[in-house]
């Protein structure tokens, strides 16, 4: 799990539940930098989740980049708690590529750790 600011990944093969997971607890997390991350098997890259608790959380400033992801659940994922507060800001996946993944794009805003009460949500991509 990341929480912070200022934090960079590059050119790691990562495996398991969340591949990486940023959150907002304790003070936000914000200019994180993603590049050249191999992820699978697992649940992908997660936004969140966000607002757990009535906490108010932030992620802002989030680059993923030139990112694969191969037998995972997910691919680029943002998860926020329904009710809660919080705040997922300039947040950009690019150039990612998605094998054998049962969701490569979802966003979730009823996320409950069964992952139960998708809503759909509109989106580009470009």
């Amino acid at each position: 799990m990341i929480n912070g600011f200022f934090i960079c990944c590059y050119i790691s093969y990562i495996l398991g539940d969340d591949c990486i997971a940023i959150t907002g607890e304790r003070g936000g997390s914000s200019d994180i930098n993603i590049t050249r991350v191999a992820c699978g098997p697992g649940h992908g890259i997660s936004i969140g989740s966000l607002g757990k608790g009535d906490i108010d959380d932030t992620v802002e400033n989030v680059i993923v980049r030139s990112c694969s992801f191969w037998g995972t659940q997910n691919g680029a994922r943002i998860k926020t708690w329904h009710g809660g507060k919080g705040l997922a800001k300039n947040i950009l996946f690019e150039n990612i590529t998605v094998t054998n993944t049962k969701y490569p794009i979802i966003i979730d805003q009823h996320y409950s750790n069964g992952g139960t009460g998708h809503v759909k949500v509109i989106f580009k991509l470009y």
